[in-house]
């Protein structure tokens, strides 16, 4: 017989566990109210346990008196239609800290901080919170000959330091860090540290302890049904294999110098969607990827789920096109959507001089050929595999943890 809890005690493991038994049949019903397969069931149930895990890095462990850049989104915590060059931290600060960012800037394209003024980790706050639009490059730091930088961060400089300094903006709560990498076998990922200098730091009492993971269930339920919901949105307001630009991303804390464009993606194995676009005149970066219907970017270290521009195929008119489908069309800019029935499709051009409207055009899957450049190479299914294998490694060979 189990033991009835003390009145005012603290939850005991079995009963932190117990709140989470009903997590993924709760999410499942609103995702396929009309009944899951086997598989549609063990993808959540996969998704809802990947999202714990997240969840105990980022809500529970962290702590803004003792912060650490704790790994985000990424090809295990696939949340949110995580763009697969970026590497995503955050840290919990509090506005009227003092802090120390330092570490080494390596060779990616770029690596921004983004001070939030709502808890990104609460899903009550994210739609409708007011973005601080703040966003520090580490390129506006100086680096020593090895590489190495080192910024303070707090709401005033503080008294007598004469390096760099960062403002921190008095509604902060939390600090999102993007690390962008286009040569994924080759770039080398900076390695970012954080330190609080106005307080030595306290142990987490055990009843925040309990708290932070008796939270986790609704939680879990809350970011997952947020993301569905997003998906909706754009379904709702961007339409059905069409292409527009979005403001959503930007108003939930988007970066200030980055236009996003989303559209929902629905073929059978008998169509194709064809994406296809002008380029900047200039652009520091830019993307396009396929994400499931609940935002779920498709597993990009396995398929060829998302392109950028070190990696994509420009072709002999200057244009990008790009061709959305489950079957492989033999080209070299195959946007692979998986199984899944239907879902996001999302670009995103970053500090560019001009922002270019994507098309979207849906043919015949036999047609998409006819549809492209006649010298549009070809991809063997043999070169395919080799692509597949250099992109595996080099997805592995990100500092994502």
């Amino acid at each position: 017989m189990s033991e009835t809890p003390t009145p005012g005690a603290l939850p005991s493991w079995a009963d932190q566990i117990r709140s989470l038994e009903r997590v993924s049949d709760n999410l499942i019903a609103k995702w396929r109210p009309d009944g899951a397969t086997e598989a549609e069931t063990q993808d959540m149930n996969k998704l809802a346990l990947s999202i714990l895990a997240c969840g105990y890095l980022c809500r529970v462990y962290t702590d803004s008196r003792r912060p650490v850049f704790m790994p985000l989104w990424n090809y295990a915590f696939n949340q949110g239609g995580p763009d697969p060059d970026y590497v995503y931290s955050t840290a919990e600060i509090d506005s009227d800290g003092v802090y120390r960012i330092s570490g080494y800037r390596g060779t990616t394209r770029f690596v921004e901080i983004t001070q939030q003024g709502f808890d990104m980790m609460s899903p009550s706050e994210i739609d409708g919170g007011t973005p601080v639009a703040i966003t520090s490059d580490l390129d506006d730091l100086e680096l020593d000959p090895d590489g190495y930088f080192s910024v303070v961060l707090s709401a005033q400089r503080p008294d007598g330091h004469e390096g760099e300094w960062w403002e921190l903006d008095s509604r902060t709560r939390r600090l999102l860090m993007r690390k962008c990498a286009c040569d994924w076998r080759r770039e080398v990922d900076a390695r970012v540290a954080i330190e609080r200098l106005d307080d030595g730091g306290a142990d987490m009492t055990p009843a925040e302890i309990a708290r932070r993971f008796s939270d986790m269930a609704t939680w879990i339920e809350g970011m997952i049904e947020f993301d569905m919901q997003l998906v909706r949105f754009y379904r709702e307001h961007h339409g059905v294999n069409t292409f527009l630009r979005s403001s959503k991303v930007d108003s939930m804390g988007g970066l200030p110098k980055q236009a996003y464009f989303d559209g929902i993606h629905e073929i059978d194995d008998s169509e194709a969607l064809i994406i296809e676009t002008d380029l900047p005149t200039e652009c520091r970066y830019w993307q396009a990827l396929v994400a499931d219907d609940r935002f779920c970017t498709v597993d990009w270290v396995n398929r060829q789920s998302s392109i950028n521009d070190f990696q994509a195929h420009i072709d002999s008119d200057g244009k990008f096109r790009a061709v959305i489908s489950r079957l492989d069309p033999g080209v070299p800019n195959w946007l692979d959507k998986a199984d899944y029935p239907w879902g996001v499709i999302q670009m995103r051009w970053n500090r560019a001089t001009d922002y270019p409207d994507p098309t979207i055009k849906k043919v015949p899957f036999l047609d998409v050929r006819a549809e492209l450049p006649p010298d549009t190479p070809v991809v063997t299914p043999a070169q395919r595999r080799e692509q597949l294998r250099l992109r595996r490694e080099g997805a592995q060979l990100r500092r994502i943890w």
